[in-house]
């Protein structure tokens, strides 16, 4: 193992490739002399020569058309487009025939191409050349679309696109070509196209990236940790096709999902993987998913506060995770045992108020009024968290010759004048606070509130029963 760049590594792969593979040829736009305009071919010219390491026009249909007439006549070529935002004019080649030869031939012919550009944004190259364009040909099918986040990735899924026998569109981020360093091995380096990785564990959320917005996740998942936020961070290396098997195994652990991208929000890869998981785990997911992603503004602006106010940042990742770990469906229940579920441990306070006979409206205003102010009592307890209720609904409860209200958020006990001084409610599920009047002697009763105390303390129950009685008796 040796500490590379990610730059490094592509340059490394290039070269153990056409040093091992006489059919493989590396072209593009000043790939040669100049050694690329990132330098990623660096000194490859010098090595093997202008037959193999080729300079082209500035032409990137020709380049596109080059590699698959190349390859389809038994070479191996690589060809660079300098930035993915110039990508565009090779579609057709790029889409139109190399995706579909397969597809078109049953199987007689292949096209193992190889188109390696730099995308994403954060260098300060403004509009036209800081473009992700991995959603518009990640909808390809016959293409496979890479994007590596790591040095040791970059190699080995980079030889393995070599080898494929299929088009394959090699992204690299240019934030990550000189800023990420990491351990690389010597000598003959494969990763599987197709495979995602999980690159931090957690139990509480899944975070899904790739590229830069992979090492962002990763500073977010740190800083939430030391806030008792454990965040799994999958690293998804291939786009098309996606990890499936991992996605859902991830989601499946933790419950939760945060897609992560630099590309734009609609339409975006997050949209795919988001609805990957509803379709096959929507009933393990305690909260909807979250896409954090760039707006969908035509492109990153020149001017550099906004270009950084544009691209997701380890904040905005964070701040996104913060408010999906405090978020549960009542789905969420089946999370604990059902033994759980169903008996909910209670407290009770007690309060005496003066009260008039025809008492119930007021009460039941100074209940809604009292849940506003203390809206843990308005509330559900779950095992992934407490979820607060919108609005306030009151299940009333008027005696055995009543029908009860039900579906509420709140329930009042009241059995009239018959009934009892004091008696404690039963707190129902999805509630956390149950209200019961005694009955009313000499302008007198008794409040009795019970709580679930995993979600209302005794301070609190004490004070919404006094902000109660002090609504009653003003």
């Amino acid at each position: 193992m040796r500490e590379l760049t990610l730059l490094e590594a592509v340059r490394e792969a290039l070269r153990e490739e056409l040093e091992r593979d006489p059919r493989v040829l590396v072209f593009g736009e000043d790939v040669g002399r100049l050694g690329g305009v990132f330098r990623a071919t660096e000194g490859l010219q010098s090595r093997f020569g202008t037959d193999r390491v080729v300079d082209t026009p500035m032409a990137e249909l020709s380049i596109a058309g080059l590699a698959v007439g190349l390859a389809m006549r038994g070479l191996r070529p690589v060809a660079e487009i300098q930035f993915a935002d110039f990508i565009h004019a090779a579609a057709d080649h790029l889409v139109g025939e190399a995706a579909k030869i397969r597809y078109r031939t049953a199987g007689d012919w292949t096209c193992p191409l190889v188109l390696r550009t730099a995308y994403g944004g954060g260098f300060r190259g403004g509009p036209y050349h800081s473009q992700s364009v991995e959603a518009f040909y990640a909808h390809v099918p016959g293409l496979k679309v890479v994007a590596p986040a790591f040095p040791a990735d970059a190699k080995g899924l980079l030889t393995a696109s070599i080898r494929d026998p299929d088009p394959v569109l090699f992204l690299e981020h240019k934030l990550t070509y000189r800023r990420v360093r990491g351990p690389v091995p010597e000598g003959e380096h494969l990763e599987e196209i197709g495979r995602a990785r999980v690159v931090r564990t957690g139990d509480q959320v899944t975070i899904c990236a790739y590229g830069m917005m992979l090492h962002e996740s990763l500073a977010a998942a740190e800083a939430l940790a030391a806030e008792g936020v454990e965040a799994e961070v999958l690293d998804l290396r291939t786009l098309l096709p996606l990890d499936r098997d991992a996605i859902l195994a991830s989601v499946r652990r933790t419950g939760r999902l945060c897609v992560v991208h630099e590309d734009t929000l609609t339409m975006g890869l997050g949209a795919e993987v988001a609805a990957l998981v509803c379709e096959a785990a929507f009933e393990e997911l305690k909260a909807p998913p979250v896409r954090v992603a760039m707006a969908d503004i035509g492109g990153i602006p020149v001017s550099d506060p906004q270009e950084d106010a544009a691209i997701p940042d380890r904040h905005r990742i964070a701040a996104a995770v913060r408010g999906l770990a405090g978020r549960s469906s009542r789905r969420g229940r089946s999370a604990a045992p059902a033994a759980y579920d169903a008996v909910i441990p209670a407290a009770a306070s007690v309060l005496e108020v003066a009260l008039p006979a025809e008492h119930l409206e007021r009460v039941l205003a100074a209940v809604v009024e009292a849940c506003g102010r203390f809206p843990a009592c308005n509330a559900e307890f779950t095992w992934d968290g407490i979820r607060l209720h919108p609005e306030v609904r009151l299940d009333l409860d008027l005696g055995p010759h009543a029908p009860a209200r039900g579906g509420g958020t709140f329930t009042v006990v009241d059995y009239g004048a018959g009934s009892s001084l004091l008696g404690l409610p039963a707190v129902r599920p999805g509630q956390t606070a149950a209200l019961r009047v005694g009955s009313v002697r000499q302008g007198r009763a008794w409040l009795a509130l019970s709580v679930d105390h995993r979600a209302v303390d005794g301070g609190e129950a004490g004070r919404f029963l006094g902000c109660v009685k002090e609504l009653l008796e003003a």
